[in-house]
């Protein structure tokens, strides 16, 4: 999958919720400006590791298929959006 172009960058981001487009944050010299926010998930699968010969392999979740999700800050703030992100990750502990 191809990456989204970055605020930073110069390209068109935006929301993968409501399709607005999105700013990178912005730093002054008191705080900053939070311009939208990224979670970076995707379909994963269980792989091993051995780093040495003698070590017990190393079980781990690979990332197999990559995906971005962009929220504008209006989003990001919705009860909605907040509980999607706050749950990430909740599978993959139940298991």
């Amino acid at each position: 999958m191809p990456q989204q172009p970055r605020p930073a960058d110069g390209g068109d981001v935006r929301c993968t919720r409501c399709g607005a487009a999105v700013e990178g944050t912005r730093h002054t010299r008191s705080g900053w400006t939070v311009g939208h926010y990224v979670l970076h998930t995707g379909s994963t699968e269980e792989a091993t590791v051995r780093r040495r010969d003698d070590e017990a392999p190393m079980v781990y979740r690979r990332l197999v298929d990559q995906a971005e999700i962009v929220s504008c800050p209006a989003c990001y703030a919705s009860p909605e959006m907040r509980r999607l992100w706050l749950r990430f990750g909740e599978q993959e502990k139940a298991a």
